[in-house]
């Protein structure tokens, strides 16, 4: 069958008459010019037909010249220009989209280095436009706030990585030839310390009783999850999602079981730990006995009781990441600790701990659920008096001694046999 023709429908061709150049033909307000080409993405053939007006005949072959080159070399036609603030938009979409960003924290250290301190800087600029000089300047700008101690070089090189996994993300998805990003070395933090001496954001086995004891004074109703953080090395923001009833308890009251298997720091928790490691804690009954008391007599508000978590806020639902702050802070000051500690004071003194009870490495590691020995001894701080026993132990199988036998002097008055020297008994 042959297709029907309405001549009702205009033909583009009407009114247009042939020039000496084959695809363009004049038209009352200019030229029409139509061009055939490969396209090497698919292999077929495609069509541009357009019109121009007020252009000359000249014109009109460029035009011509530029619709194949569209069709045949896609990347040589001028693309759309996008700021940096644009794309970021549109990345974070994507990283939520695809699970990326999948947690409320993730998106929202995102979010903020974008928003507070990479966007002040790149948000207008062309993508394409940024260089690598770009990114240095902004770094020196950033060193000289760690130079004045107001971050930290590890902070930067986090809003760093931002900056850098946005450009890399642009130069793929808008196809750039040049990357601004290689080369791009993060900030040395080789001289910054965390933790010092006389900071170590943590307690010595000594200080721990004095604190404790201060804890359940002042503040008896976190004292079972400072004792729980203390004695297992939890992470705060592993505490504060564990259930202690519903369909799916954590602690397992007849087995005295721990299950740490969620983390919550901003929103609703995720159904992973920070080192994707789900750990199964056989408890001691006294440290149970503690719980169970920290249930019946501090768990009596409505919404409390009513709750499924171990450490529910008053509202019955999750405590905020700050809440052991104070009661740290303050239960430090009356035991006369004159030390700086954060809630993560906790993960660091319990392998602390562990080496005084002289717990087994391997055992400590599968408690704190550290995967290396590497990460297992950045959360350690030897104390002096650990370093001085490991060396009394080690002179001691040295069983040296100085000879105290009466010494000979000879003529000049010096000592005689060995000279004073220390004497090894060999046996």
């Amino acid at each position: 069958m042959h297709p029907v023709r309405n001549d009702n429908v205009p033909n583009w061709m009407d009114g247009c008459k042939p020039t000496k150049y084959v695809g363009i033909w004049k038209t009352t307000a200019g030229y029409r010019v139509r061009v055939r080409a490969m396209d090497p993405r698919t292999g077929t053939q495609k069509e541009r037909n357009r019109e121009f007006a007020n252009i000359s005949i000249e014109e009109a072959v460029l035009e011509q010249q530029r619709l194949r080159a569209e069709i045949r070399s896609p990347a040589d036609v001028e693309r759309v220009r996008v700021r940096y603030g644009d794309f970021a938009e549109s990345l974070l979409t994507r990283k939520i989209a695809s699970g990326e960003l999948s947690t409320e924290k993730s998106q929202r250290t995102w979010s903020d280095a974008q928003d507070l301190h990479l966007l002040p800087e790149f948000e207008d600029w062309f993508v394409d436009a940024i260089k690598r000089r770009d990114i240095e300047g902004w770094k020196l700008a950033q060193g000289e706030k760690v130079r004045r101690r107001l971050f930290s070089p590890v902070t930067v090189n986090g809003w760093l990585r931002v900056l850098l996994s946005t450009l890399r993300a642009a130069v793929a998805d808008l196809e750039l030839e040049h990357d601004p990003t290689v080369g791009v070395r993060p900030i040395d933090t080789s001289t910054w310390s965390t933790y010092t001496e006389e900071d170590p954001n943590s307690l010595t086995v000594a200080e721990v009783p004095a604190f404790m004891e201060h804890a359940r004074r002042l503040y008896p109703q976190h004292y079972a999850q400072l004792l729980l953080g203390l004695s297992t090395g939890r992470r705060p923001c592993e505490l504060r999602p564990l259930r202690r009833t519903g369909p799916s308890p954590d602690i397992r009251w007849d087995e005295s079981v721990l299950l740490v298997r969620r983390s919550q720091v901003i929103g609703e928790p995720v159904e992973r730990t920070k080192t994707n490691v789900r750990l199964r804690i056989a408890l001691p009954p006294s440290l149970v006995e503690v719980l169970r008391w920290h249930v019946d007599e501090h768990l009596l508000a409505k919404k409390m009781r009513e709750s499924e978590l171990l450490f529910p806020s008053r509202a019955g639902g999750y405590q905020s990441p700050n809440v052991l702050a104070k009661p740290i802070t303050k239960a430090a000051a009356a035991a006369g600790i004159q030390k700086h500690l954060s809630p993560y004071f906790m993960r660091r003194t319990f392998q602390d701990l562990c080496r005084a009870a002289q717990v087994h490495d391997f055992v400590a590691r599968s408690i704190s659920g550290h995967a290396t020995v590497e990460m297992h001894q950045h959360y350690s701080s030897v104390s002096a008096l650990e370093v001085r026993d490991g060396l009394a132990k080690v002179v001691s199988l040295l069983d040296f001694k100085r000879d105290r036998a009466q010494a000979d002097v000879d003529g000049s008055g010096e000592p005689g046999g060995d000279r004073g020297e220390v004497a090894l008994d060999r046996g």
